[in-house]
């Protein structure tokens, strides 16, 4: 199935999950925010698996002064 992440088409496996593709795209394990939609989602929700056209926003946390 097909999902986007930052307006970048990826394909994935039906099972997979947030978490899972988030580790498989490189993104650090901490600092990291997820919207699906228009709908920010909570860690806790990051085990649950994807569905096909989901739209997902990823923002890091950046360090700087």
């Amino acid at each position: 199935m097909i999902v986007t992440v930052n307006e970048r088409r990826v394909e994935v496996d039906e099972r997979t999950t947030v978490a899972a593709l988030l580790e498989s795209l490189g993104f650090p394990d901490r600092g990291v925010a997820v919207a699906v939609g228009d709908a920010v989602l909570p860690r806790s929700g990051w085990t649950a698996p994807l569905f096909d056209g989901a739209r997902l926003e990823v923002v890091t946390a950046v360090q700087g002064g």
